[in-house]
C-alpha cells in the first residue's frame, strides 16, 4: 500500500510537466481555406495561440502567431503566404514550426491518418524530408536530424476536376 501512496504523488508531478501540442493537422489544413482575419479570430478564440507581429512581404500580409500554453514559443503558425490564379482564385499556404521533435511526428502520423498519401521521404544535410499528397493539398515536413526542431507546410492546389 506504501508503494501505491509514494507512486500517486511522483505520477502527478509527472503529469504538470507533460503536455501536448497546440493545433493538429487537421486544423492547420482547415486554416488554408480561411482569409488571414479568420485565421486570426479562430486562433485566438482557442486560447492557446496569439499574434506576435505582422509583416508584409511582396505585397502578402503574414501573420505570425506563436503558442501561449504549456512550451511557451515552442510552436509557431504563420498564415498569409498565396498564390492568385489568373481566374483570381487564391490558393493557401500555411507554415507550422515547432521546437519539439515529438509534435513534427505526431503530424506526420497525423498526415497519414488523414488520407494524404506519402510521395517521397528522404534526407538532405539537415533535415529528414517527408512529401505528402492529394487532390487538394501538397504538404512538406522537414524534421531537423539533431531533433530541434521541424517545419510543416501545407499549400492549397488547384483542383482540376471534370465540370
Amino acid at each position: 500500500m506504501k508503494k501505491h501512496l509514494l507512486f500517486l504523488p511522483i505520477l502527478l508531478f509527472w503529469s504538470l510537466n507533460m503536455y501536448g501540442q497546440s493545433v493538429k493537422f487537421s486544423d492547420l489544413v482547415y486554416y488554408t481555406n480561411l482569409t488571414n482575419g479568420e485565421v486570426h479570430n479562430t486562433l485566438l478564440e482557442g486560447n492557446a495561440f496569439r499574434q506576435e507581429y505582422t509583416e508584409d512581404i511582396n505585397g502578402q500580409q503574414l501573420e505570425f502567431f506563436k503558442n501561449i500554453k504549456s512550451k511557451p514559443n515552442s510552436e509557431k503558425i504563420i498564415v498569409g503566404r498565396y498564390t492568385k490564379l489568373y481566374d483570381g482564385t487564391v490558393l493557401r499556404t500555411v507554415n507550422y514550426t515547432s521546437t519539439d521533435p515529438q509534435n513534427i511526428i505526431n503530424m506526420i502520423s497525423q498526415a497519414k491518418r488523414n488520407g494524404l498519401d506519402m510521395k517521397f521521404r528522404g534526407a538532405d544535410a539537415s533535415n529528414s524530408i517527408y512529401l505528402f499528397d492529394n487532390n487538394f493539398y501538397h504538404v512538406s515536413i522537414y524534421l531537423r536530424h539533431d531533433q530541434s526542431s521541424g517545419l510543416v507546410e501545407i499549400k492549397q492546389k488547384e483542383f482540376l476536376g471534370l465540370e
